[in-house]
């Protein structure tokens, strides 16, 4: 039963309509951008308090193979739903090509999008606003 119930479940930014993707350039080595991009998912979902208890984690994933490296936030208990991904790859010497996907629903939107962006490149963890989300 639990197998059949495991396939149902919503796999987050990989299925939903409403999914928020972008692209940008980060003046830095890829693993660099990565290691800034787990950063800001640390400094910004799981070291914090969010309302009604609400919990989020990460894992990541080592590119193989010319694979970028990738990073998926979840709630606590939702690992297979992902409501951010983060994926850093080489983009030329010292630059790297980041690409930010979000779920497209409630905190994880456009303004989030840009909260990482500007914590990636900038090496700086930016959290979006409390009105935010």
């Amino acid at each position: 039963m639990a197998a059949l119930l495991a396939g149902c479940a919503s796999t987050g930014v990989y299925e939903a309509e409403d999914a928020k993707k972008e692209t940008f350039s980060v003046d830095t080595g890829y693993q660099a951008a990565f290691r800034r991009a787990g950063e800001y998912v640390r400094t910004c979902h799981t070291l914090v308090k969010h309302a009604y208890g609400v919990s989020y984690a990460w894992r990541h994933t080592l590119g193989e193979k010319g694979a970028p490296d990738e990073i998926k936030v979840f709630k606590v208990g939702e690992p297979a739903t992902v409501l951010e991904l983060i994926s850093a790859e080489a983009d030329g010497p010292a630059k790297s090509k980041v690409t930010v996907t979000v779920l497209g629903e409630g905190r994880w939107d456009l303004a989030e999008i840009a909260a990482a962006r500007q914590s990636i490149q900038s090496a700086t963890p930016v959290c979006r606003s409390s009105s935010g989300g």
